[in-house]
């Protein structure tokens, strides 16, 4: 069970599983104007999930209390710090992103399998799968 797993007990998911998830999420977003993502959002982040991870057996972990994070660090994971990143891209020009996208890949293959966005928020995403 979730409650007695231990960071270690898990599979971490691969990045292209990772890539594969945002480019879903960013199609769902699309194809439902991002109101029918957004509401989906709403219902599966309590259960760690994205409309995309949902799909594809993914799960976002709290990685001080190996539960599925909570709302509120979906919200801040998924809405809140990509919004931050929109804001100053549109600001800087789009250099933001880019130094934003290379930073995450970047920490991902650097420090096991964790962007810098996981360690702010203290996640870990898992294969379910």
């Amino acid at each position: 069970s979730a409650a007695s797993a231990h960071p270690s007990d898990y599979r971490f998911a691969s990045f292209q599983h990772r890539l594969g998830a945002y480019a879903l999420d960013i199609g769902l977003g699309v194809l439902t104007l991002g109101i029918g993502w957004l509401i989906w959002s709403f219902i599966v982040w309590p259960e760690g999930q994205t409309p995309a991870k949902k799909i594809l057996k993914l799960r976002t972990i709290n990685a001080v209390t190996n539960q599925p994070a909570s709302w509120g660090h979906m919200a801040i994971r998924e809405l809140l710090i990509p919004l931050t990143v929109a804001i100053a891209s549109g600001v800087t020009g789009g250099l933001a992103w880019a130094a934003w996208i290379t930073i995450e890949i970047c920490f991902y293959f650097l420090k096991g399998k964790r962007t810098l966005r996981d360690y702010w928020v203290k996640t870990v995403i898992v294969n379910e799968a």
